[in-house]
């Protein structure tokens, strides 16, 4: 079962398609989530739901109650938060020429777009194909601004190994792009390794961005 989509459409028009949460513009980068979530007996009424952009929805999800840090969304306090907004955007309309305006992705849709990219890259296996090397801006961008710190240690450790394995690519085709074809058996040794560890990238990437992709559209 899943929301009723003509009733989720009036609710995305009633928040302006902001986050009930942060109150930044998504556009269609948003999820409807549960307040409280079907696992615990919540329902698919739209009065359970609350529009919300990726990095909100991950915060929701993320806490760890194992290792408790920080203070927990509870679904009290979402549903104030829904309340809030959606009455601010209907009392009080000029809130939304006051509240930022960009809408730019946040850190983690943005590592989610990068590891697409990675995926493209890790695609060129063939050694005449290789040169285009591994980005890994938005993954520090997200741990420096505690994006990475909040997700479930799974999902944590399946986004490092593979910027790791990246990273370890990306160093030996620098490697053998500084030293040149004519280096000979040392080109030969660096740009073979390479290639290796592109291919040892690939599922690396794929389990990455499937996890990611699970988590950010999880209850």
């Amino acid at each position: 079962m899943a929301f009723d989509r003509a009733q989720v459409s009036a609710l995305l028009a009633q928040c302006h398609r902001r986050c009930c949460i942060c109150h930044r513009f998504c556009g269609v980068k948003m999820e409807t989530d549960h307040i409280v979530p079907t696992s615990e007996e919540g329902t698919d009424d739209i009065e359970n739901a609350i529009p919300v952009c990726f990095e909100c929805h991950a915060e929701i999800h993320s806490y760890n109650n194992d290792h408790p840090r920080g203070r927990k969304f509870t679904s009290e306090e979402l549903k104030q938060h829904k309340q809030q907004w959606l009455d601010a955007c209907k009392e009080q309309p000029e809130i939304l020429l006051k509240v930022f305006r960009q809408s730019d992705v946040g850190p983690l849709q943005a590592l989610l777009d990068e590891l697409e990219f990675n995926m493209s890259v890790s695609n060129k296996k063939d050694i005449k194909e290789m040169g285009c090397f591994f980005l890994s801006d938005q993954f520090k961008k997200a741990i420096q601004v505690g994006s990475i710190a909040i997700l479930k240690d799974e999902l944590k450790h399946s986004i490092m190994a593979a910027y790791v394995s990246m990273g370890e690519a990306n160093h030996y085709l620098a490697a053998a792009q500084n030293q040149g074809y004519e280096s000979g058996n040392a080109w030969a040794k660096n740009i073979n390794r390479a290639q290796e560890l592109i291919i040892k990238s690939d599922p690396l990437i794929k389990e990455a961005i499937e996890n990611l992709l699970k988590f950010l559209s999880s209850e």
